[in-house]
């Protein structure tokens, strides 16, 4: 994974649980199984109410030659959602719990829960109007595909529709260690509003990305994925002749113009 992928990652549960959507709080960060396949096959979740979780599965860059291996190119954004519901009702005579057989707009209400998720979801990335979207679309250059798909099943007493949302988006590489993040870029931004939100993987973030530094020259290991000598071997650490370790002081040359 990556720093970028974390990011987008927390971007997406922070604009579904600002959305408002029918799960409400419910939007997981890479939960391990709130739905899970057991040995014989059948569908099974932990969660009673509905929920969403959110995953960064994978990713693939090529063409690594304008940001070396800090790229992250093209990233499987997974939302993942279900609804489970007990099918039992207690006899209010006897107090027993009966279990209800075939109820006729189960399997409707299931189904308008999960159309209804993947309209919501869509719209949250997109919304104009929700800061955390905006951050999670700083950070993607370009939404290459979007997949739908859905399953469902039932055991004993409980009903269990699940489906999955995944888009394939480009986005940008990971910044350097130390790197500047000007105001109005996409991790000063994503910075500001996790600093708010009190986002637990902050401190994390912070350490990986590094105190931001002004050296004369960029660190072209890092950023090209070269070996020191073959930066030293383009000249790109001697302008003039200066070593790669000089401190470069420019004199001001504003002190003693005339004026005119």
């Amino acid at each position: 994974m990556s720093l970028t992928m974390m990011a987008i990652r927390i971007c997406a549960v922070e604009a579904l649980k600002a959305a408002g959507t029918l799960v409400g709080e419910q939007v997981l960060d890479s939960e391990i199984a709130p739905i899970d396949v057991a040995a014989d096959g059948v569908l099974r979740s932990s969660r009673d109410a509905p929920f969403v979780a959110v995953y960064t599965d994978g990713a693939k860059a090529a063409q690594l030659g304008q940001s070396g291996v800090r790229s992250n190119g093209m990233v499987d954004l997974v939302f993942s959602y279900g609804v489970s519901r007990a099918m039992a009702r207690s006899n209010k005579e006897t107090g027993a719990s009966e279990i209800l057989e075939g109820i006729p707009a189960t399997d409707a209400a299931f189904e308008a829960t999960m159309d209804i998720l993947a309209v919501q979801i869509s719209r949250a990335l997109t919304d104009g109007q929700n800061p955390w979207a905006q951050v999670l679309g700083a950070f993607v250059t370009s939404w290459e595909s979007r997949e739908q798909l859905r399953s469902g099943t039932k055991v004993d007493s409980v009903r269990i529709a699940a489906g999955q949302l995944r888009f394939s988006v480009t986005v940008v590489a990971d910044p350097a260690q130390g790197a500047a993040r000007p105001p109005g870029g996409p991790w000063a931004d994503f910075l500001h509003l996790a600093t708010q939100a009190g986002i637990r993987q902050l401190p994390l973030i912070e350490a990986a990305l590094g105190v931001e530094q002004a050296e004369p020259y960029p660190p072209y290991e890092q950023l090209l994925a070269m070996t020191t000598r073959v930066a030293e071997s383009l000249q790109l650490y001697s302008f003039g002749g200066a070593p790669r370790s000089a401190s470069i002081v420019l004199p001001d040359f504003s002190e003693g113009v005339a004026d005119g």
